[in-house]
């Protein structure tokens, strides 16, 4: 186990992967390991994402409050874009309006994409070296004392294959590819490396179970290792939670009639360009990262809806008391 205890080292530094391996030693499957992880992961960011929903509808407010403004701005300087701008700017700074505060979201959404992706990354690297550990060991431990056949039996079986529902390896892409990685994919795809002490190639140990568990041909339907669910679902409610985020947090268009439909014309095609974008890292790597993308989103809907309701009755309650006249030192 020696070569294991390397790995744990040389590969498993980055924190993400180390916190999905501790969680996998206390859960036992690696499905299950991606949605608590997913789970845990939102409910922790839960109170930075309601803080961020609060500072954006304080934002909302005070843009609905200067639109009549902005737009007289806009009648007054129409023939002068760089006053009207330099105007607009100054109206925004005195009501203390971040022009900035909408692409928050997408930014952090960003960061905390690649972050988590390489995780994932690191993780699934990991587990397939563990998996060609496992392997050389049962050829070292067998080579020579039993016959080729009864070896290859035992290869095919010391596969450890990680599957969750439909898919077969959680660690290839849903969709239809090879259950078990070729070795083009191993080192390409999956960023793994064969040790230096392998006794033989990497074919020879994972050939037995390749050949039992991957696709004859293109249609192979019952041998591919997914059928394209996880990153339909991760583009549908990517795409849905684009649009959610872009309506609860509406920007204000500055400049000319014409430098504003340049900017909702750009907003728009970032709509579609980001769910498809982050989409093909759900299609492209493996089906943990698409599961875990997945489940986030639908925790990230379940905040938003819950956080949606709640305000809202704060919000009624908030103008109630507003509509309430005070008379000799009494509500009426």
């Amino acid at each position: 186990m020696a070569f294991i205890d390397g790995i744990v080292s040389a590969e498993m530094t980055n924190l993400i992967g180390r916190l999905l391996l501790a969680l996998y030693n206390a859960i036992g499957d690696f499905g299950w390991t991606v949605v608590v992880f997913a789970v845990l992961l939102r409910v922790i960011l839960s109170p930075l994402d309601i803080w961020q929903k609060i500072s954006m509808r304080k934002q909302n407010r005070k843009m609905e409050r200067i639109r009549p403004q902005m737009e007289k701005l806009q009648r007054q300087y129409a023939n002068d874009p760089q006053t009207l701008r330099m105007k607009q700017q100054e109206l925004q700074k005195k009501e203390k309006i971040h022009v900035f505060a909408s692409c928050l979201p997408m930014i952090i959404t960003l960061v905390l994409f690649f972050f988590i992706w390489d995780g994932f990354r690191a993780l699934v690297s990991y587990e397939n070296e563990v998996i060609i550990e496992k392997l050389i060991q049962i050829y070292n431990d067998n080579v020579g004392k039993v016959s080729a056949e009864e070896l290859n039996i035992l290869l095919r079986d010391g596969y450890d294959l990680h599957s969750f529902l439909w898919v077969k390896n959680i660690f290839m892409s849903d969709i239809g590819t090879n259950v078990i990685p070729t070795y083009e994919q191993f080192v390409g795809t999956i960023n793994a490396t064969m040790p230096n002490t392998a006794p033989v190639t990497y074919d020879v140990l994972v050939g037995p179970a390749a050949e039992f568990y991957n696709k004859t041909g293109t249609w192979d339907f019952a041998n591919w290792n997914g059928y394209f669910v996880l990153p339909i679902l991760s583009i549908a409610t990517s795409f849905i939670m684009t649009k959610v985020m872009q309506s609860a947090n509406p920007t204000m268009p500055t400049g000319t009639a014409e430098q504003q439909k340049s900017q909702q014309k750009t907003m728009k095609i970032m709509n579609y360009v980001m769910p498809l974008m982050l989409g093909v890292f759900a299609i492209m790597y493996s089906s943990a990262f698409a599961l875990y993308y997945f489940i986030s989103n639908v925790m990230v809907a379940i905040i938003n809806i819950s956080f949606t309701l709640i305000y809202k009755q704060i919000e009624k309650k908030q103008a109630a008391d507003t509509h309430s006249v005070v008379i000799g030192g009494k509500k009426r």
